[in-house]
């Protein structure tokens, strides 16, 4: 028998320049599958730093040592990576595969590592090119620079994070050698030696370039704010002190003159401020971008302090008094406002929609946790939030499934008086929703959602079944982060169909749904080719030899069970 003639048809080899467009739209789980498709394409992938950006070299529970195998694997590879993280990574001697890796990485985590001041700074040597460099319980059983000389400099290192970690007084004059434009520090959970004066003395030294400090969760008091804020020259434009609980408001107020450049101030969770230091911060601070802090007996936010900031961005508020009809921000008007995050809040009858037809250009908002004298006022707002992409409602107890579900009329005496309004489907851009912990909402909400944009939900702890599974797989076909944990009916097919339907699934929390069984582990093999993520916690049906089969799953970098 002779061979058939069979016409064969070779794949033309495109332009690099072309590749590169085409891989640039590609999801991120498909740009890695790009590089083992050809030597031609990967080499583009690898040479390209628009794309290799979008890469994260990871090392997690290891021990790397000159010879490890990390070190002769990435010795061969042409991947220039310019990010890395290790994690939980004891740091022993890495200066071969530093010399590999480092040249070319502009962002480096360290957290929860066990590594020795000497090892640090060598591998801070050898990463030349280092943009942003972070310490987070990482564990010193000293720091002592014994056997290497500081006789370097991180030129371009901009931001440097030390997380929930003790700061040697030599650690502080290590960075004080290598980091001459620093623009940004961040100390927050983080603890030092005597009452800060090598603190002081760093903040000094980059002074001309330093634009942003962050000493959340410190020992840091009135006398060492006091230094670093009347520091000569020092022009800081971003301020957080996040229950740094020894700071008083007269504190707050002093720091808002000597430093009238702050645009970013967080004073969240220090004290409930009340009218008259939010009034003289207002004044001191006219330039105020972001916010963030608790309030005590303010009935009018706009007579207070907002009056003041006309070009807000990002306001969040805490109420620390619980008084019902206490928040009022109807008279605020501002087009700048793009992001508004209120907790523990009870809004008075007809003030929401007033404020956000003021405000039309919000994209964020966050209402946790609070109460409302009228419900509908809420209902009524979502016709001016047409450029809300991010939406949280968690814990919001006011609502129900006739919130999502019905048209809403009201009678009330406003300009909104007899109008209908759909609530929900208006929010044509939303991109993010939180639902969680609303009690009383079931699968009735979720078929009335559809939203083509929606990439982002989180329905923790809804009394929801696999019914209203379905109807939010086929409504919001774009999903990638689904939290369904502590869901206690969800079952195994609404596995399947969050697996099999969604197909750029990449975050799937299942913690608590105690329902599960091996059979949904089958799905997750089966159709979660996408999944990154997954939370399988606490669901005692599972057994040891399903959990050991998603360990084995190489596309699922974080892995909870």
């Amino acid at each position: 028998m002779e061979p058939s003639n069979v016409e064969t048809h070779i794949l033309p080899r495109l332009p690099t320049e072309i590749l590169v467009i085409i891989f640039q739209h590609l999801p991120m789980s498909d740009l890695a599958k790009v590089r083992l498709t050809c030597h031609h394409w990967y080499d583009t992938v690898c040479h390209t730093s628009s794309l290799m950006e979008r890469f994260m070299l990871s090392f997690k529970n290891c021990r790397l040592y000159e010879g490890c195998e990390q070190s002769r694997i990435l010795s061969k590879t042409k991947s220039n990576y310019s990010k890395a993280t290790l994690k939980a990574v004891a740091i022993e001697d890495a200066d071969t595969l530093w010399r590999t890796l480092g040249r070319n990485l502009q962002d480096l985590t360290l957290n929860d590592c066990s590594i020795s001041g000497d090892t640090m700074v060598q591998m801070l040597r050898l990463t030349p090119q280092l943009k942003y460099f972070a310490l987070k319980t990482t564990k010193f059983e000293e720091f002592r620079l014994q056997n290497v000389t500081v006789d370097f400099r991180l030129a371009k290192l901009e931001t440097l994070t030390l997380r929930s970690i003790f700061v040697y007084d030599e650690c502080f004059d290590m960075f004080m050698k290598i980091c001459p434009r620093l623009k940004v520090l961040k100390l927050n959970y983080s603890s030092f030696e005597g009452w800060g004066e090598k603190l002081v003395q760093f903040v000094q030294m980059v002074r001309s370039s330093l634009e942003g400090i962050n000493l959340s969760y410190t020992k840091v008091g009135a006398t060492l704010l006091h230094k670093i804020s009347t520091i000569e020259r020092l022009r800081l434009k971003k301020v957080s002190l996040k229950s740094s609980y020894d700071l008083k408001q007269r504190d707050i107020i002093q720091l808002s003159r000597v430093q009238p450049s702050i645009v970013h101030l967080n004073i969240d969770n220090l004290f409930p401020a009340d009218d008259q230091i939010l009034g003289e911060i207002s004044r001191n601070l006219p330039n105020m971008k972001r916010i963030k802090l608790h309030i005590c007996r303010v009935h009018n936010l706009q007579q207070s302090f907002l009056c003041n900031m006309q070009r807000l961005e990002y306001l969040k508020i805490t109420d620390a008094t619980h008084v019902a009809g206490n928040l009022d921000l109807s008279a605020y008007e501002n087009a700048n406002l793009e992001k508004l995050y209120v907790s523990a809040a009870t809004f008075s009858r007809n003030t929401l929609p007033r404020f956000f037809e003021k405000t039309p250009n919000i994209r964020s908002l966050t209402l946790y946790q609070c109460s409302y004298e009228n419900i509908h006022d809420l209902q009524l707002s979502f016709a001016f939030l047409k450029s809300l992409e991010y939406l949280n409602l968690q814990r919001t107890f006011d609502i129900d499934d006739s919130f999502f579900s019905r048209t809403v009329f009201d009678s009330v005496n406003m300009p909104f008086e007899r109008i209908r309004f759909y609530p929900v489907t208006n929010l044509n851009k939303l991109c993010y929703l939180n639902l969680s912990r609303c009690r009383d909402l079931s699968d009735e909400t979720l078929v009335a959602l559809s939203f083509s944009r929606l990439k982002k939900i989180d329905l923790r702890g809804l009394n929801i079944t696999a019914f209203g599974i379905r109807a939010l797989v086929r409504q919001c076909p774009r999903l990638e982060y689904v939290h369904v944990d502590a869901c206690k009916r969800i079952c195994d097919s609404a596995v399947q169909m969050l697996c099999r339907d969604l197909k750029r699934l990449k975050l799937l929390n299942l913690d608590g749904c105690r329902s599960i069984t091996d059979v949904s582990v089958e799905h997750v093999i089966n159709y979660g080719r996408t999944l990154a993520w997954l939370n399988m916690m606490n669901c005692p049906l599972l057994t040891d030899d399903a959990k050991h089969r998603l360990e084995n799953m190489r596309s699922i970098r974080s892995l909870y069970v």
